[in-house]
């Protein structure tokens, strides 16, 4: 398989005669690597290297109707798989293809003989080429380096982003099931995830994110709540510490808790005391006020 060749792309490869070539309406006789024409969508295989696990169906539903109105503009790629194909990449292509209702769809033939060499070539075309949520494209990249044995450095030259990116990626599946489910779905956005994933344990994440979701914060407002849980409390003199008793201690942990803010409980003589609770900006403090009346 030549690696060179793959980092230039598809369209450097095909001609402009190959692709109308493509559109002949029977299938193609003994199509070979590096050729393009039409096949059968019935000898073509599903890729089981595909890392898009879910379509959209409106979207299907206007390709089709596209297909149907102008044919297909671009070849799918496959490689050869004994006397049939296997998808390589453009799957949506071929569904809205079979939906259309048509029997041939115009292919582009590469070299891939091996498993390992199918997985690389699906997974590097479909990040390059494909609207993959944030999740698909984390888990695309984690195949590269666990199956394909590459590096972060040798991901990040071949999928063409920063070695930063694809680590960021990485680090999205390390959130709980919930919130990777939300980026699936497109709830929220990878902004509000790499915000998460900063936080130290499963129990703050969720709860930010139960707040993302029922608030409808921005990223920067999620940020900010981020932040606010990453100021630690002022420190305070060893004689400071052991005149507070153990309770308004635990006072103190659970309002910060609650207000995902810095909180103080300052003790003072006959039994009086004060709160002190920090806050950041405007949104901020409206943040604090709509969690207090809401208890």
């Amino acid at each position: 398989m030549s690696k060179k060749a793959l980092g230039r792309g598809l369209k450097a490869l095909i001609s402009e005669e190959g692709f109308a070539a493509a559109e002949k309406a029977e299938e193609t006789e003994k199509l070979k690597e590096g050729a393009i024409g039409s096949l059968s969508v019935d000898r073509i295989k599903v890729n089981p290297f595909q890392p898009r696990k879910e379509f959209d169906e409106t979207a299907l539903e206007e390709l089709r109707n596209s297909i149907i109105e102008n044919g297909v503009i671009q070849p799918v790629t496959v490689c050869r798989d004994g006397d049939d194909y296997q998808l390589i990449s453009g799957e949506r292509r071929l569904r809205a293809v079979t939906t259309a209702g048509f029997k041939f769809i115009p292919a582009y033939v590469i070299e891939a003989h091996e498993d390992a060499s199918k997985l690389e070539l699906a997974l590097i075309e479909n990040i390059q080429r494909e609207d993959l949520n944030a999740i698909e494209i984390a888990l695309a990249l984690k195949s590269l380096v666990t199956k394909c044995n590459f590096t972060q450095d040798e991901v990040a030259q071949k999928v063409g982003k920063n070695r930063s990116t694809v680590s960021n990626f990485l680090r999205l599946l390390k959130l709980p099931r919930q919130i990777q489910d939300s980026i699936r779905s497109r709830e929220i956005t990878s902004g509000h995830a790499r915000a998460l994933i900063n936080l130290p344990n499963e129990h703050l994440q969720l709860k930010v994110w139960r707040q993302i979701m029922s608030r409808q914060l921005s990223v920067r407002q999620t940020e900010a709540l981020v932040n606010n849980m990453f100021k630690d409390p002022p420190k305070q003199a060893p004689q400071e510490l052991e005149q507070r008793s153990v309770h308004l201690g635990q006072i103190e942990s659970q309002l910060r808790d609650r207000l995902a803010t810095k909180v103080k409980v300052v003790e003072k003589k006959g039994g009086q005391g004060e709160i002190h609770i920090k806050y950041f900006s405007g949104e901020d403090l409206d943040r604090i006020l709509e969690l207090m009346n809401n208890d």
